[in-house]
């Protein structure tokens, strides 16, 4: 039996590329956090307008219901665990922020400020019209909420 083994740096180059080649056919690209930019409304009825902020997307409240006897300008944070964040504008509010890509979501951070509670939030984009965002908070165990935000037009 003949054997025929070259000992060219050519050759071993050659194996060496077509080895790699066939390595990234196997790995699967991770996917992309998908794109949510643009004006999303609440269940509650505020619009919140969803933009980069830097590298990553974050949520801002530009339109919402105000509680009786105010305005949108002149509604305070009062709800805010934070006394120091009670005199604030709720108007112009970043209300989700820290947004990193996580597989084909987003992960961060929430602010209700109904109740004042902020939370750890997944975003997901359930279809090009309807946003998943699910705030959890720590207690003794996590308690979770999910609303479906609309995009609008």
């Amino acid at each position: 039996m003949i054997r025929y083994i070259s000992r060219s740096p050519l050759s071993k180059r050659s194996v060496f590329l077509c080895f790699l080649a066939a390595l990234m056919g196997l790995t699967v690209p991770a996917a992309a956090a998908p794109d949510i930019a643009g004006e999303w409304k609440t269940p509650a009825g505020a619009t919140i307008q969803v933009a980069p902020c830097g590298k990553t997307p974050c949520g801002t409240l530009v339109r919402f219901p105000p509680p009786p006897g105010k305005t949108m300008e002149t509604t305070l944070d009062e709800n805010n665990r934070d006394s120091s964040k009670r005199g604030r504008k709720v108007l112009g509010l970043k209300v989700l922020w820290r947004l990193q890509p996580d597989g084909n979501a987003w992960s961060g951070r929430v602010y209700d400020p109904r109740r004042g509670i902020s939370a750890n939030a997944k975003v997901r984009l359930k279809s090009p019209a309807q946003l998943e965002i699910k705030g959890c908070v720590r207690v003794v165990f996590n308690v979770c909420e999910t609303e479906i935000w609309t995009r609008l037009k």
